[in-house]
Order: C-alpha cells, then structure tokens, then sequence
C-alpha cells in the first residue's frame, strides 16, 4: 500500500466567538478528527451544515492552525519546519475549488488572466500559449472561444471548470472541493463530476471533496467520512457506508435521502415520532467519541465513552 498523500491525525479546533453583545462563547469546530487521501482517490466528507466539513476544507489548505493534532503532507507537517520554498510548494500542491463559480473568478480580468497568473508565477516548462490551450483542452474547454472571455460570459459549469483549470496550471496533486456541484444545474453537474474522476485516473490527482449530496459522494468518492458536530461518525469505502451504514446517525443522514420509490404518507404522529428519533439520535451523536470498531475491513464505526468498544 502506498503511503497516504495526506493525513489528519487527532485534528481539533476550537474558534472564540465573540457576540455583539455578552460573553465569548467557544464553538468546537473539529474533535479529534483523524482521516487520510491517497494519491490518485477521492475521500468524500459528508453530512450536514455545520458538521465540520468545510473546517477541515480550511485547515488543510492551512486558513488556520488547528488547536490540536497534526495534518501531514506527503508525511510532513504542514505546519511546522517548513521553508519558504517548502510552503510555495505546498500552496502549488494543494488547491481550492470552492462551491460558487461566480465568486471564486475576478470578474474584472478575462479568463486568461486567470490561468496565466499561476503559470508565470509557479513557472514550467513549454510554452505559455501552448500550455495555456492545453490546460483548457484538459477541463473540456474550447481555448479559440474562452480565454479572451470575462467569467460573466461563461455559464456556472465553465467557471467552475476554469476554476479547476487554475488548479491543474499550479499542478495541484490535492484538490479540495468545497461543495462544487452544488451552484449547478442539475443537468451539469454529472459532467463536472466525470471531468474529476478523469482527473484522478488520468493525473493521479487526489480529491478532498466535501459535500452534502451522498450520490454524488458515491459516484465520486472510493471512501466516504461522515461528520456530525465537529466528529466522524462513520469512514470506510463508500459503497459500504452508503448502502450499509452502521452508525446511528449515518442512517439517519442517508434516510433523509429523497427516494421516488418511496411513498410519503405518514401522518402527523409518525412524523412526531421520527423527529424525536432524530433529535435523540443527533444528542446521542454529539457526545465525545472514544474510538472506533472496524466492523468490516477499513469501515470504521465511532462509539462514546459509554458504549462498548
């Protein structure tokens, strides 16, 4: 087995938030998280709003220094001992594509301004006309109609391409990818989604890619994390954790799937009863985990402190 391109270990992070008015409260936005990337796959972090997702988006590409734990790079630190020529390298290395194609681009400089600005920056070899048209053949980009284009002029599927060109220009080996099919239309994104998994078999480029939507975690991703309150819940490959999900509140997440097969005719009581379940269920999820069982080979499972390991 190959080492993993990037790993957290026991990562946390506790933000102070101060109010308008009264006391500083602290949010623990991430506890204890330990995952890992292997070159040339994708890990897929799932779950709710404010489970935890886009903190770890953020601290990998370094927008904050975790309270605790460590993230490793290719098995060093990203954080601590690095020179400047180590963090010019890791910054080319590792890149964003953020959720909203509309506010990612310059809307005052055209697309090839884009592009050019990280290749004259991070150099290369080749020349830059030819590398410029050639990244844009990569994300399936015609070079004649758009690197004279401003990013108003293109639809929300070609910025977000651009954007993944912007990363493909620096060679990124780790894209982390914020929700990037969300701000699409539906009839887009399985396009933008194929022009990733190309990425990965054709470039051996890894994908941290954090989402909401569970298909397209399955579609994408070869493993699958669950996050709940700053915690995983449940890792593994994402066939088992999606069509097999063993904790508590995994199910619940992947029940909140809409299903066309499945008929919506409860009545009043058994919509009462489902959401005590749920509310039951997120408490129970949000207690500290102690550890994890590996209930099937690489499908980890956490438990608290008061279950049995």
């Amino acid at each position: 087995m190959t080492a993993p391109l990037l790993s957290l270990e026991g990562v946390s992070k506790t933000f102070h938030v101060r109010p308008v008015l009264g006391a500083v409260r602290r949010v623990e936005a991430l506890r204890n998280v330990t995952l890992s990337v292997d070159p040339g796959r994708a890990l897929a972090l799932v779950g709710e709003s404010g489970s935890g997702k886009s903190t770890c988006g953020r601290a990998v590409i370094r927008h904050f220094e975790p309270s605790a734990g460590t993230i490793r790079f290719r098995g060093e630190d990203i954080f601590e001992g690095w020179t400047r020529q180590g963090d010019r390298a890791y910054l080319r290395a590792v890149q964003m594509v953020f959720q909203d194609p509309f506010a990612s681009l310059n809307p005052t400089h055209t697309i090839r301004h884009h592009l050019e600005r990280p290749l004259r920056l991070h150099g290369g070899p080749g020349d830059l006309e030819a590398r410029l048209r050639g990244i844009l053949s990569d994300v399936e980009l015609d070079p004649a109609t758009t690197l004279e284009k401003f990013p108003h002029q293109l639809s929300g599927g070609q910025r977000q391409r651009v954007s993944f060109a912007r990363a493909l220009a620096v060679g990124a080996e780790l894209i982390v990818a914020d929700e990037p099919t969300s701000m699409l239309d539906v009839s887009i994104r399985k396009s933008v989604l194929d022009l990733m998994r190309r990425l990965k078999e054709e470039r051996n480029i890894a994908f941290l890619y954090i989402t909401h939507d569970i298909a397209t975690a399955h579609y994408i991703a070869e493993e699958t994390a669950v996050m709940f309150a700053g915690q995983v819940m449940e890792r593994g490959p994402s066939d088992a954790v999606i069509s097999s999900p063993r904790h508590a509140y995994s199910k619940l997440l992947i029940s909140a799937v809409p299903d066309p097969a499945r008929r919506f005719d409860a009545g009043a009581d058994d919509a009462l009863a489902f959401t005590r379940q749920a509310e039951a269920v997120r408490a129970s999820a949000a207690r500290p985990v102690a550890g994890y069982r590996e209930v099937a080979p690489g499908h980890f499972v956490a438990y608290a402190e008061a279950e049995n390991a």
